[in-house]
């Protein structure tokens, strides 16, 4: 009997140096693995606080540099470190309401650096409206940078401390941010894009839609409604849920603001505004990281071109494309029978490890659209191809409409043409013969720009 008691005492003993070995084993593969992801997490917040001061430093040259050529270079820079700053903020375990507005302020700051590198290409001085608008950004990107500080202090003052934690205690810091983050918020960012229009890039002929009437048309819809049409924008397999976080008053396209959860996920990553006139989607944001590179850009535009025949918005070309940090943003124009509407913005960003949809905005189309009577032209291809200059090589041509700087539209002849080693767009007036524009195209390796 004695033997016995032995062996069990023995046998249970064994048990429990085995278990507590196997618990030692996974507490230190999970400390282990926490320390990792806070590593991981701290990582990303040194280089959002970086980037964020880059731009603070770069848009103070801005506003003491005179040459066109100099800011095209420097406009370049600060449209990639917003983007990227953009895309370290989403990185970090914060609410993602907790900073919209700050991620709306970031992505604006990358739109209107491209919009202003392709005016400076062009040789234009920059206006003191212009102008004004830098040191409006330049007064919001300092105050973002300084209260990221503060909370970069306060990981070297206090000894142990996770940015978990800090997160925590600093989202006092965040609100009172996003507070001050004016002209960015998700929720409002119609409103104040109207006093703030060249804030919003959506690639050639996009400066002119907050200077008219929005001619959307139909229905009123509610609340219920609106969530419903949320819910069918997403063709995923997951189930949502949907919830009204905010509306919009007092602008051109009032809208509900709503917030997509995944059923087994208590945060959110995308939200989306549905215009309260005609329940159209007015923009949407996933705010998912990105992973590998898996697609083309060839087959990005056909998801982007499924997604947009799916939601309502038919007989649309892909007109721009850029890519960045893992997406293809393409920008898109409505097309009436064989004239390509350039007044009729849509734009869209697709992942490139997945194809699913990051980005969606369609006040261009919105705001424009219409049922168009276009006139024939008074002059024809042939006479329109006799004004271009001898030394150009035509290697294609169409039929399409650009808005004018008084709001109005004009039918062009589009061709697309090369000269030495460069290509352009020529728009030449398909009623009197003159030339209305010319765009440089810019073939990169992520995308093409149209200068």
């Amino acid at each position: 009997m004695k033997n016995i008691f032995i062996g069990m005492f023995i046998s249970t003993l064994i048990i429990l140096i085995l278990t507590f070995g196997w618990g030692y084993e996974q507490y230190q593969e999970r400390n282990s693995y926490s320390i990792y992801i806070e590593n991981q997490f701290q990582r990303m917040f040194y280089d959002l606080l970086g980037e964020v001061e880059n731009i603070q430093s770069d848009l103070a040259k801005v506003m003491i540099t005179g040459t066109p050529n100099q800011n095209v270079m420097i406009f370049t820079d600060l449209m990639y470190k917003a983007y990227n700053a953009q895309e370290r903020l989403t990185q970090l375990p914060i609410k993602h309401k907790d900073v919209s507005k700050t991620q709306k302020f970031l992505s604006q700051v990358g739109d209107f650096s491209m919009a202003m590198a392709r005016k400076c290409s062009r040789g234009i001085t920059l206006t003191q409206d212009d102008m004004e608008i830098i040191e409006k950004l330049h007064n919001y990107s300092n105050y973002l940078s300084q209260s990221l500080i503060k909370i970069q202090n306060e990981f070297s003052n206090e000894k142990g401390l996770k940015i978990s934690e800090l997160i925590k205690k600093s989202k006092r810091k965040f609100d009172k941010m996003n507070e001050n983050m004016i002209n960015t918020s998700l929720v409002n960012v119609e409103e104040r894009m109207q006093k703030y229009p060249e804030l919003i890039y959506d690639g050639p002929f996009s400066e002119h839609i907050w200077k008219i009437k929005a001619k959307l048309k139909g229905k009123e819809i509610n609340k219920e409604e609106a969530e419903k049409i949320a819910l069918n924008v997403l063709s995923s397999r997951k189930k949502y849920f949907a919830n009204i976080i905010g509306e919009t008053e007092n602008t051109k396209l009032p809208a509900y603001i709503i917030e997509l959860r995944e059923n087994n996920k208590r945060e959110s990553s995308i939200t989306m505004a549905i215009t309260k006139k005609g329940g159209k989607l007015l923009w949407l944001l996933d705010t998912l990281p990105v992973g590998d590179e898996k697609i083309s850009n060839k087959e990005a535009i056909k998801i982007a071109k499924n997604f947009l025949d799916r939601i309502g918005f038919k007989n649309m070309e892909a007109t721009y494309s850029e890519e960045y940090d893992g997406q293809l943003v393409i920008n898109f124009a409505y097309k009436d029978g064989n004239v390509l509407v350039y007044s009729d913005l849509i734009k869209v960003k697709v992942s490139m490890d997945d194809g699913s949809i990051k980005g969606f905005e369609a006040e261009g189309y919105l705001i424009n659209h219409y049922k168009r009577n276009i006139p024939k032209p008074k002059i024809t291809e042939k006479e329109a191809k006799n004004i271009l200059s001898i030394n150009s090589q035509i290697k294609k041509s169409r039929l399409v409409i650009i808005p004018t700087e008084g709001s109005k539209e004009i039918l062009c002849y589009e061709f697309l043409v090369n000269y030495k080693k460069d290509s352009f767009l020529i728009y030449i007036n398909a009623e009197n013969g003159e030339e209305e524009k010319i765009l440089q195209l810019i073939i990169k390796e992520h995308g093409i720009l149209m200068m």
